[in-house]
């Protein structure tokens, strides 16, 4: 049995609607598709929203989900649901208003690739076969299709199909020789999903008819035939071809592959009702490629909701209370996830009886991957900083541990504090985050200048310096992720820090700090969801008893 691998790297090929080059989402961003100049990947029709859909890679998985669209986003026919994230995989088929594309998986499967070729010999005929012959299937044939449908409906995987299909083609036509096909990059190549010869069951340097396949890619039955007074070309005469069918494979009005037979020299001649066997079984053997996908994108999302409950249940695990009071500091927080789940992180608890720990940071990258690389660092965090008490060396202890067992591309920006309610003093270092303020009462909200190091996880032996400030009961200090001041209201304009300083000089209490931020949000991008983690702390020092 076949099973494909997965990479990082994946196009989406155009294979109907209006002309547009492939598209290759970068792994390491969020994609977005939509008609705003903001997008990734303009698509120019009035039935595609402004922000329709985004792709993201998390690991070695590539996920799409549709952002609250009009016209919604189909995979494999199945409409999506809003800003619920999906698995994909190669070979799905992904429709976006008018534009249908197949997902292509650059990774190297065990499937071969077979090359096909353009030229066709002189008085070759390639025709469409007439509806009046596709109904003259005989009746001696049911049994065979039947028990050969049993078997094709039996199939759970895309392989176990081809094999069930071909097998009942051959037996009910006579060809000796069959294959199930899906469309590669381009023309001149084009995927086996499985394949028979009667005489050799290699399908190496196996070559088919460009024409043929583009003549059955129009949805229609095509047949080759030569008579024996023609002077034939290499790509047929070579292979000594006397006669071939393709029948096109259709899922959600798009043809995605061909059932591809032929006959050679020297071999028993097919029957004469080949082309209306084959049209029969083509039919259900797409119904039968339809279904097992659906079936497939339904197992895909049970693995995917399994693994966001996980994520979720281990953030809640790890995560604050939205508000609260840590000793001589009381705050409120807020965070929503860009994806379900997210990357910023938040943490404040009590270190002994007069200090009280702060941790702000946001993971790079979204969904699955940043929830379990944030869960694990704030665990980590949390405890060098509890054993210590010193952030600096908390931070650069956390470095050497993110550096040393993540992937290259798993970084984190972060904010680590420790307040002193006996000194009345914040010791804090700024890895690499630079988005905090200071409030106090009557003046504009300030952002304390410091440069403690650069950002975690990319050398494992970096040093860490803290600054020092004084806090008075009354003060706030507000972290927040860049998810906040990126944000779009879908014209290309952010929301910016600007926006937010001014809602800060128009608040006097954490309560109102967040709650603040979040209607003016909502407000600018005309949407409770967001493109990107958002996360806000706001911390007060209470004055003491």
């Amino acid at each position: 049995m076949s099973v494909e691998t997965q990479s990082q790297t994946l196009s989406l090929e155009p294979i109907a609607g209006p002309a547009i080059d492939p598209i290759v989402p970068e792994p390491d961003t969020r994609t977005l598709l939509g008609r705003a100049s903001e997008c990734d990947v303009c698509l120019l029709d009035d039935s595609i929203s402004r922000r329709h859909v985004a792709l993201a890679c998390h690991g070695d998985q590539w996920m799409v989900m549709d952002l609250g669209s009009r016209h919604g986003t189909f995979l494999n026919g199945i409409r999506l649901d809003p800003h619920k994230p999906t698995l994909t995989g190669h070979g799905d088929l992904l429709r976006i208003g008018p534009f249908m594309f197949r997902v292509d998986s650059a990774a190297v499967t065990d499937r071969e690739l077979a090359t096909t070729v353009a030229t066709v010999a002189p008085g070759t005929i390639i025709e469409a076969v007439s509806a009046r012959e596709l109904d003259s299937l005989a009746h001696q044939r049911l049994t065979l299709m039947n028990e050969g449908y049993a078997a094709i409906y039996q199939a759970v995987t895309e392989v176990e199909l081809a094999e069930a299909v071909i097998t009942l083609i051959m037996s009910g036509t006579g060809f000796p020789r069959a294959a199930m096909l899906r469309w590669g990059r381009s023309p001149d190549q084009v995927e086996i999903i499985a394949f028979h010869d009667h005489k050799d069951d290699t399908s190496k340097g196996f070559i088919f008819s460009r024409s043929l396949l583009q003549a059955s890619a129009t949805g229609c039955i095509a047949r080759l035939s030569r008579g024996e007074e023609h002077n034939y070309g290499h790509s047929i005469m070579g292979l000594g071809i006397s006669a071939a069918l393709c029948a096109p494979l259709i899922i959600d009005s798009t043809v995605v592959g061909a059932v591809y037979l032929d006959s050679r020299d020297g071999e028993d001649s097919p029957q004469p009702d080949a082309a209306s066997f084959c049209h029969a079984v083509s039919q259900v053997a797409s119904l039968a490629l339809s279904s097992l996908k659906r079936v497939e994108l339904a197992r895909r999302q049970e693995r995917l909701d399994a693994d966001l409950n996980i994520a979720q249940e281990a953030q809640a695990f790890l995560r604050p209370a939205p508000g609260g009071t840590v000793g001589r500091l009381r705050y409120a927080s807020r965070t929503c996830a860009g994806s379900v789940v997210g990357g910023d992180l938040f943490d404040i608890f009590s270190i002994d009886d007069h200090r009280t720990g702060i941790c702000f940071g946001d993971i790079t990258g979204h969904g699955i991957g940043a929830a379990i690389l944030m869960t694990a660092v704030l665990s980590y965090l949390r405890a060098t900083l509890t054993n210590c008490g010193d952030p600096a060396a908390a931070v650069a202890a956390t470095n050497a541990y993110l550096a040393r067992h993540s992937s290259d591309r798993m970084m984190a920006t972060l904010w680590v504090g420790v307040f002193d309610a006996t000194e009345s003093t914040l010791r804090y270092v700024d890895a690499g985050h630079g988005l905090w303020l200071i409030c106090t009462a009557g003046a504009a909200p300030v952002h304390p200048k410091s440069s403690g190091g650069m950002i975690i996880g990319v050398q494992p032996d970096l040093k860490y310096a803290a600054a020092c400030l004084e806090l008075r009961p009354g003060d706030r200090l507000i972290l927040y992720s860049d998810g906040l001041v990126e944000q779009s209201n879908g014209v290309n304009e952010q929301f910016g820090s600007d926006r937010l300083c001014d809602v800060f000089a128009g608040s006097d209490s954490i309560e109102d700090d967040v709650a603040g931020i979040f209607a003016a949000l909502e407000e600018f991008t005309g949407s409770s969801s967001f493109a990107d983690d958002t996360t806000i702390a706001s911390i007060e020092v209470c004055a003491s008893h």
